[in-house]
């Protein structure tokens, strides 16, 4: 089974043995989850320039021997039928590609050709050092040898670039069934062009998941190439502790352009959060929480938790606060599920901890000590009034001490 490397520039030859020139590039037809038959040899014509040659002529197809069957003026044809190809080697090699199975970005060194079901078709990508140095030309030599070559499936890769039929549109529903790191991981190592691209590709809220899970630092580059407009409705579904953090990297007016893309009750919040240190309790804490009444009853409360579920990422505890937004207390999850329907929520705070709260300037250390003392998963930030302004959760206290994790 050859690679294309082995194949492109090699000299083609007729039913006559005449040479007819050389193969300049190979077409297929764009088609998803299979190994996708050979369809056209582009030759290079010593006389007459490009030609097609549809590959049901072909009679050997080796990497030592490409020949036709019939007489190459009989079967040469100039221009394609009006189908959508692809060109393997100027649409396909060095090009990106996501590896759907491996959750990772590679680049196409080189293409595997073989036999499937009586048919010559792609088999798979090779994307290893040994590709590179076989297209280098040094071959299976012992210099090869100690590099192993570990294909992809073809069945199994999503084209970044190259013709339109394999854009990454065709990959989308795939991508977003990986989890949001894999996918960050994917857009971290795509140039920022196929990165932005692919977010923008995404459903809002599952970009909104993906950017909060890549490095900070390429946060910024990629909402700044998407623009406020096509960024904002990203922005706009992530947790606002990640969003405060993003903006606060952009300039004051380019800050301005993002937040003018929220609703404006939020974009007074976030206002609010940019202005603390991110290692303080204000600079760490989210505006996503949720808050019941005193009076409710453990009925009423869930109730309103199933309203409001689907725009939290998570809810470990509840926070009660009266009208005025004073903090009373809080209990999880587990002891409201468990607790009497009829009982008040008030009844069930009795147990809190009145000092596990957190004042907005107080530092990290502090933040860690508190946590950590009392086992919490999350603390409430609260303000010289005793209103609830936000909850600090233990993932952000371990992406501020583990930033490249």
């Amino acid at each position: 089974m050859p690679y294309i490397s082995e194949l492109l520039n090699n000299k083609i030859f007729d039913s006559s043995d005449a040479t007819v020139g050389k193969l300049q590039d190979i077409l297929i037809s764009p088609k998803e989850g299979a190994f996708q038959p050979l369809e056209f040899l582009v030759i290079k014509d010593l006389k007459d320039g490009i030609k097609f040659v549809p590959y049901e002529f072909v009679e050997n197809f080796t990497s030592s021997e490409i020949s036709l069957k019939n007489l190459f003026t009989g079967i040469a044809i100039s221009k394609l039928p009006g189908e959508d190809y692809i060109y393997l080697k100027k649409d396909v090699l060095d090009k990106q590609i996501v590896d759907i199975a491996g959750t990772r970005v590679v680049r196409v060194i080189d293409l595997r050709i073989g036999t499937v079901e009586n048919k010559m078709c792609v088999l798979g990508i090779d994307p290893s050092f040994r590709g590179l140095l076989r297209r280098l030309g040094f071959g299976d030599s012992f210099i090869t040898r100690p590099f192993e070559v570990k294909l992809i499936d073809w069945r199994q890769a999503k084209l970044l670039a190259g013709s339109a039929p394999l854009q990454l549109n065709t990959a989308i529903e795939e991508l977003s069934e990986l989890h949001p790191a894999d996918l960050a991981n994917i857009v971290e190592d795509l140039d920022v062009k196929f990165g932005s691209n692919l977010l923008a590709s995404l459903d809002s809220v599952e970009a909104a998941r993906v950017l909060e899970e890549v490095d900070p630092q390429l946060q910024t580059i990629l909402v700044k190439h998407l623009g406020p407009e096509r960024a904002g409705k990203i922005l706009s579904q992530m947790s606002s502790d990640e969003f405060a953090d993003l903006v606060k990297t952009l300039s004051s007016e380019e800050t301005k352009d993002f937040l003018s893309n929220v609703s404006a009750s939020r974009a007074q919040s976030l206002q609010k959060l940019i202005s603390y240190p991110n290692n303080t309790a204000g600079g760490l804490m989210t505006l996503d929480f949720f808050s019941a009444r005193p009076q409710w009853s453990v009925s009423e409360t869930i109730e309103e938790l199933k309203k409001i579920s689907e725009n939290m990422r998570s809810i470990a505890h509840v926070y009660i606060t009266q009208d005025n937004g004073k903090f009373m207390g809080a209990i999880s999850m587990r002891r409201l599920i468990l607790a009497n329907r009829d009982d008040k929520i008030s009844m069930l705070a009795k147990d809190f901890p009145a000092r596990s709260t957190l004042k907005p300037h107080d530092r990290v250390q502090k933040v860690i000590h508190l946590m950590t003392k009392y086992n919490l998963y999350t603390a409430a930030v609260l303000d010289k009034e005793k209103k609830l302004l936000g909850v600090v959760t233990i993932d952000d206290v371990m992406r501020l001490l583990a930033p490249k994790a």
